[in-house]
């Protein structure tokens, strides 16, 4: 074994060691807000004359119940809003990629499952411990559903251990056994980077995050300086969160290039506070909370400003107020002007309506009786065919056939006074209807008459008068018929308030 890879044995024996765990302290700052409009529903006709709502993003305050929070415009005597729902980051739509670059070098992970007992070469590394380590770190809960993640190991080139997918497959045992790492060597760390920053460009979420778990050391050191400034340069130009954890033992070579690229790094010396380290970032970029805000409260009667134009508005969480966050209240809107009652008048009309109505059917005299007696009018008679032409009934009618439009002529129905007066109206030869509308074959215009008040009935024997069920009854020479009553010329027919002739053809 060279003097190189004994060094790194003594290195990865070192880092497995037992040195006590340690610690990062981290310093506190103030919460961060950021708010953004939220217009009304345009198309909802319950919710598109509400006013615009306001979604703040806390990040890093306390998490306190909903009604520890309030929302206020910079200026005095201002109304304080209260949210009307808060959740969580994992209730929220931020989806979340990360993406965990790991060194995956064989004196690192170690190869001791590898090699047989006695080998001079055998070495246990960190790859056990870690990945126990690893299982105890829930990545499914880390981001809102929809999150990925992936894992990339480096040596001497960059090999995606773990394909980005569903946050839940990162696991310990996701890293496989030693015999993946086996004869790897170098630390490419440059390469690594490169290849995580290349796959988060290609997911389309809201947050992307990169964690490095390395020693610090690149092969190049003098070039990686320059390579990492470049490499931070691209990760904020894509807004990419970045973490590095550097994993130091005793006998570690001194040097850290990781820190170029990423400030935020944490050194720690056993596998298992990598673990812990890597919880709390996870802890980290959940640490944030979503609240919606009423843009005006129709209980209390009071709201913002929606005038379109910026405004300086403070985020209060219990006692703690933020820094003023400048939001341009827009769209435009105002507490819209109540109108004209339309409705209310319209309810009341038809509320009369039905009253006069009801008065009318309550106060109006019943069914009127049969009209005084009328004074036959001369009606000339037909002249009658030859007493040789057929036999007679006494006193009434004979069916002759006189063909007018398709059918025979049988009697006529002369109106002696009402709106159709003197008009002479022909009856069918099997039956006639009568009534004010539709179906009825004549049609009078008389509103004491039913719409279907009554028929005519013709037969070899006579015509007969059948009362269609009408509200006034039908009248044969002023006396109210009782369903039907046969007919004879000359008789006296009253429907409604209007008086009939009833005349047929003589024998």
């Amino acid at each position: 074994m060279s003097k190189c890879n004994r060094g790194w044995l003594i290195l990865g024996l070192a880092a497995a060691g037992l040195v006590m765990p340690g610690r990062v302290h981290a310093d506190a700052s103030s919460f961060e807000v950021r708010l953004e409009v939220k217009p009304p529903d345009r198309s909802n006709p319950k919710t598109r004359d509400d006013a615009p709502q306001i979604e703040a993003t806390v990040i890093g305050a306390p998490n306190f119940p909903a009604e520890k929070f309030t929302l206020r415009e910079d200026t005095k005597q201002a109304v304080e809003l209260r949210p009307i729902s808060k959740r969580d980051y994992t209730q929220g739509t931020e989806k979340l990629a990360i993406a965990l670059v790991m060194n995956g070098w064989e004196l690192w992970i170690g190869n001791d499952d590898v090699l047989p007992d006695g080998d001079p070469s055998r070495f246990p590394g960190v790859l056990k411990s870690l990945e126990a380590a690893l299982d105890k770190v829930s990545f499914k809960d880390a981001g809102p559903p929809g999150s990925l993640g992936m894992v990339i190991t480096y040596a001497d080139s960059a090999t995606a251990r773990i394909p980005m997918g569903p946050l839940d497959r990162i696991t310990g045992s996701a890293l496989g056994t030693q015999k993946d790492y086996f004869g790897t060597q170098g630390v490419e760390l440059v390469k690594g980077v490169d290849l995580a920053l290349s796959e988060l460009h290609k997911v389309q979420v809201s947050r992307k995050v990169l964690v490095v778990i390395c020693d610090g050391i690149d092969k190049n050191m003098d070039a990686a300086k320059g390579q990492m400034a470049a490499l931070k340069a691209r990760a904020a130009g894509e807004g990419i969160e970045s973490f590095a954890i550097i994993y130091k033992g005793a006998m570690s070579p001194d040097g850290n290039v990781i820190s170029a690229m990423i400030a935020q790094t944490q050194t720690v010396n056993t596998a298992e506070n990598v673990a812990t380290a890597i919880h709390d970032i996870l802890s980290r970029l959940g640490n944030r909370q979503y609240l919606t805000f009423p843009g005006f409260d129709p209980k209390l009667g009071v709201g913002l400003a929606w005038d379109g134009r910026p405004h300086n508005l403070i985020l209060k969480v219990d006692k703690d107020e933020s820094d003023p966050v400048e939001l341009s209240l827009a769209p435009t809107w105002h507490l819209p002007t109540p109108g004209f009652p339309w409705l209310v008048v319209s309810l009341i009309a038809l509320g009369a309506l039905v009253l006069v109505a009801i008065g009318v059917k309550v106060f109006s005299p019943g069914p009127q009786l049969a009209p005084p007696p009328l004074v036959d009018p001369v009606v000339a008679q037909p002249p009658g065919p030859p007493q040789s032409q057929g036999p007679s009934v006494p006193n009434g009618t004979v069916r002759i056939d006189l063909t007018a439009d398709g059918s025979p002529i049988v009697a006529w129905l002369v109106a002696l006074d009402g709106a159709q007066a003197y008009q002479t109206f022909k009856l069918r030869s099997k039956a006639t209807r009568i009534g004010t509308a539709a179906p009825a074959d004549i049609v009078i215009t008389d509103g004491f008459m039913s719409t279907e008040h009554c028929q005519i009935t013709a037969s070899p024997d006579g015509f007969i008068l059948v009362d269609g069920g009408s509200t006034n009854g039908s009248y044969v020479n002023h006396h109210k018929i009782k369903g039907k009553q046969d007919l004879i010329d000359n008789d006296m027919i009253t429907l409604g308030k209007t008086n009939f002739k009833f005349k047929s053809i003589n024998t």
